[in-house]
């Protein structure tokens, strides 16, 4: 079993790993993907067919980073965005330790504090969802659909917990591999069913809370 501490540096390795591949590693990702990496830079040149990192249209190579190739104000929003993963997925960590995991053992538990966890959690995850320099889907037919049931209340907490452990200890996040495809794709699907699921479980807590308590 691992320690708390080591749970944290690997979350922090992890984190790390996303900021320098959203900020200094973005010629990479464009080549493996195929894509602009996020946010696409701007160019005064509308007309002008994209070129992939390495090709040689005009005589010139250009990087996403380097020679000017990236305006300040594109920087900035891929800056802004990886501060912001890296603040979603330490908050993730934080959440699940010290709200989900406390909650999925109480009985009852308190429904206005498990809203208030489930919503920021859902917000979070689709922040990342949206900042996440990685190409995060699930493939086509994994989709899970959960039914707002509050007798399964119990057993939904518990499985968000191992959700948000699993896709944060995913090794896509820490590692450069060409073979990573798998990773992504168990990654894109951990994330949306964390979305999914701390939904489902958000509506299930506020409808509870305007539940009135049956007296014995």
């Amino acid at each position: 079993m691992k320690e708390p501490g080591n749970k944290q540096a690997i979350t922090v390795i992890s984190v790390l790993a996303l900021v320098s591949m959203l900020v200094g590693a973005q010629t990479l990702l464009a080549q493996r993907s195929g894509t602009v990496p996020y946010p696409p830079p701007k160019t005064n040149q509308a007309s002008k067919p994209y070129s992939p990192p390495g090709s040689d249209n005009s005589g010139e190579r250009r990087s996403f980073e380097g020679d000017g190739s990236v305006d300040p104000e594109t920087r900035m929003l891929r800056r802004r965005a990886a501060s912001e993963l890296s603040e979603d997925f330490k908050r993730l960590r934080q959440l699940n330790l010290e709200k989900v995991v406390p909650l999925s053992s109480a009985s009852p538990p308190d429904y206005k504090e498990l809203s208030l966890v489930t919503g920021e959690i859902n917000s979070r995850a689709k922040r990342i969802k949206s900042n996440s320099p990685l190409a995060l889907k699930e493939k086509k037919g994994e989709k899970r659909v959960y039914d707002a049931d509050a007798g399964r209340l119990g057993s939904m907490l518990p499985e968000l917990s191992q959700l948000i452990e699993r896709f944060l200890g995913n090794p896509v996040f820490s590692t450069a591999s060409v073979h990573d495809d798998e990773l992504r794709s168990t990654a894109g699907r951990d994330l949306e069913n964390i979305i999914r699921l701390s939904d489902t479980i958000n509506k299930i807590a506020r409808r509870l809370i305007r539940t009135p308590a049956r007296s014995s």
